[in-house]
């Protein structure tokens, strides 16, 4: 089964650490031989939570606030079930408290494709 990790490549993202996140988890899934789509996608505006990590599972995407490449083994581990257990899970993204609120046109379906 492959599993669908969305990380920002948006300037903001980008200058945090976020290309070294999105090579270090392609790295780590390949050692492992796992199967990930790596969706390099625009930001959804939450700077202050950069690079924010997005795994998706049962339809629903699990955000993971400030992903470092250091820690590709446990975002990976998270991506395979145990998301709640890792310290730097939100949650769903779309049900945290700054999410819905957004109604820009401009910020409707940010962060949401590639």
């Amino acid at each position: 089964m492959t599993t669908t990790v969305f990380i920002p490549r948006d300037t903001t993202a980008v200058a945090l650490g976020a290309d070294a996140v999105a090579d270090a988890l392609a790295a780590e899934a390949r050692a492992r031989g796992q199967s990930i789509e790596l969706v390099r996608n625009g930001s959804r505006g939450a700077f202050w939570l950069e690079p924010l990590v997005e795994v998706e599972r049962e339809g629903e995407r699990r955000g993971f606030a400030r992903g470092a490449a250091t820690d590709a083994a446990g975002l990976l581990d998270a991506a395979s079930g145990g998301a709640s257990r890792h310290p730097a899970c939100l949650g769903v993204v779309a049900a945290l408290p700054w999410s819905p609120g957004q109604r820009r046109r401009t910020v409707a379906r940010a962060g949401r494709g590639d």
